[in-house]
Formats: structure tokens, sequence, C-alpha cells
């Protein structure tokens, strides 16, 4: 089967809606290429997937938005945006649909396409039924063929469900590589902190987290701080002032993660960066209130952060919504600093392990099997 996919054309649909999404449609889009060269990429996506041959459609962080409430509040530009992709998507005629995470955004698109074209359409990434709202997995069942899972935790949701699902593990698992050495000489008052790669988590966050950092320097002067931002617009975004505390730099948070000893972290996919680099996180959480309490009712996990979802117990800090305070960070960075290191080093080695699940390779023959 592999050996007719290798020799025929084919045009994917692959849409990506933010930056995490971008990185993960990038190497995947490499393995497909490298069982067929001659594969033609369309959609939308960032930097990364455009490199690797996407032709977006329009630039992917005008749907970057989260929540409940930001969503709503450019309803109308992401529905003008989202069905002119259809249109291009309808007149183009791919061969199938990726949708890469944002499943607000690409599921009704898959619908759409699987309704009107017959088209095989996969979602790489769940959404987050496994957290809240399982009954969404009925309403998926018309819109994907294919979900490709990232987390161990994720595939019993799926039971009984007419959607196939293939865990395949996390891509950084294999990208992010740390040696023996480097985790020995880490430098041990080196603190990164990691504010969130959208302009609403820095303007949520990133004042708390510097301010902290000043408590933090205050108790131990030698703590060195280290912040990685995703974009130099970005540093505008803090009123507190952190010249002579804060080594700035863009674009390198991996660098600067494989490096430090601690980090606190706005929770997202920087948290699993993180433990992956052998480097324990305080994750961080804190969003629009009316979205909160629209979603904390029907949540159906204990924790938030993927470390401690992955591993299935609190092996490290999370604060939540109003928990996020100055005081409280500095108690989780000291709680951290009080356990064994050796410890953080066999739990998150036992997480790496588990999630080389076979990645983009794996991911791009499950693609592509569904083809035929």
């Amino acid at each position: 089967m592999i050996d007719t996919i290798q020799k025929k054309n084919i045009k994917i649909a692959i849409v990506a809606g933010e930056k995490s999404g971008d990185e993960l449609g990038a190497p995947l889009m490499q393995s497909l290429k490298s069982i067929n060269p001659s594969i033609q990429f369309i959609g939308v996506g960032g930097s990364k997937m455009i490199s690797e041959g996407l032709d977006s459609f329009f630039d992917m962080n005008e749907i970057s938005v989260m929540g409940i409430i930001e969503p709503l509040l450019n309803l109308r530009k992401l529905l003008r945006l989202r069905k002119g992709l259809k249109d291009y998507l309808l007149e183009e005629g791919p061969d199938i649909f990726i949708g890469i995470d944002s499943p607000d955004f690409n599921l009704p698109v898959a619908k759409f396409l699987k309704q009107n074209c017959s088209l095989k359409t996969v979602q790489y990434v769940s959404p987050s039924v496994w957290a809240w709202r399982k009954g969404r997995i009925k309403s998926m069942e018309k819109s994907i063929d294919l979900v490709l899972t990232l987390f161990p935790f994720e595939g019993s949701t799926y039971k009984g469900s007419k959607i196939r699902e293939s865990y395949v593990g996390h891509p950084l698992a294999y990208k992010i590589d740390i040696t023996q050495d480097e985790i020995q000489t880490k430098r041990n008052n080196t603190i990164a902190l990691l504010p969130g790669s959208r302009k609403s988590e820095i303007l949520s966050m990133g004042d708390v987290i510097i301010q902290a950092a000043k408590k933090l320097k205050e108790i131990n002067p030698n703590y060195e701080f280290l912040m990685p931002l995703s974009n130099k617009d970005h540093l505008s975004l803090f009123k507190e002032d952190m010249a002579g505390l804060v080594q700035v730099s863009y674009g390198d948070s991996q660098e600067i993660l494989m490096k430090s000893k601690i980090s606190i972290i706005t929770s997202g996919t920087a948290t699993l960066e993180s433990i992956l680099s052998f480097t324990p996180c305080i994750a961080l959480y804190r969003t629009n209130w009316l979205s909160y309490l629209i979603i904390k009712p029907l949540l159906k996990i204990d924790s938030f952060s993927l470390p401690n979802l992955i591993k299935g117990q609190k092996i490290l800090p999370e604060l939540l919504q109003a928990e996020v305070t100055v005081n409280n960070i500095v108690n989780s960075v000291e709680t951290v600093e009080d356990k064994d290191f050796v410890l953080y080093l066999k739990e998150f080695n036992q997480i790496k392990e588990n999630l080389r699940a076979g990645g983009a390779e794996k991911a791009s023959k499950e693609i592509l099997q569904i083809l035929n």
C-alpha cells in the first residue's frame, strides 16, 4: 500500500492555528515528503510549515485565539476566514484534510469537506474530550476518520467510538535531546521564565512572574533569570521593570530550558519542553474569569499541567486562576528546590520514553494508510 502511495500524486490540505500546531505540522510534512516527495501541501500554517512547502492561504496568526470569550470577540473574523478557507479547499480538491489542534476551527472545516467531497479527514492532536465534554466525540464522528493522539492518557476516551485513534506520542520527545553531562552541568541558580507565546498570556501572566522573580532575588541574590520570548514585540507588554534582573532573549526557549535548573511557565507545551530538558517547572494558568466559570463545572481532571497529566499524579507544582500569586510562585520554587533532583530525573526519563511512540513517522504512515 505504501508503495502505491509513493508513486501517487497527492494534494494534502493541512491547517494549524497556532505556534504549537506549526511546530507539530512541520516534522509531519517532512515525514510525509520522505515517503512521497511529490506531495503538495495547501492550507494554513506558520513559518515552519511554510518552510516545508506549505502554500498558506492566510496568516496563521489571524486565527490564533484561545479560551471561550476571546474567540467570541473575534467570531465574525473567524467565520469569514473559515468560509474563505472552505471555498478555497473545495475549489482545490485535496485528497485528504489534516487539522492540527485548533479543533473549534478545524472540525467544522473537516465536516464540510467530508460532506461535500467525501474526503478522508484527520485530527492531529485530540480535542480535550478527556478533560471535559466527552459527549463531543459523537459530533466528532461526523467530521473525523482518524485522531492522532499525543499523550497516553487520551486513547481510552475513544473506546467504542467510530473514530479510529492512534497514539503517536509527541515529536518533542525525539527533538529535545540532552546528555547526562549537560544535565549535570545545569546552572544551579538559573530560573527560566516563560510567560507564554500569545499576547493575551503575557498580559495576564507576565507581570506577576516578574514580581515573583524580584521576590526570589531578595531571598537569594544568586538567582539568575532568563526569559526567552517568542516575539520581540512582546517585551512592550510588560509593565514591571525587569532591567538588571532578567536577561531577555528571543526564539530560544528550548536552549534556555536545557541550561536552567528550574522554570516558571504559563501552562502549555512549554511545560513538556521543560521536563524533556530535565528541568522541573512550576506551571501557571489564568484565563478570563468568565471563561473559567463556564469551563470549571465541566472539568473531569485533577491536574492541568502536562507533566502531571502524563504521570497521573502531581509530581510538580501547578497554580490555577486565583492561586497564581507572587507568594505561591515563590513557595512553589522552594518546594521544587527541596526535592531530590535525582527523583525528578527518574520521573522525567520515564515520561520521555513513554512519549517516544513513533512521532511524525508513525503519524505520516497512519495518515497515508487511510487514503486507500
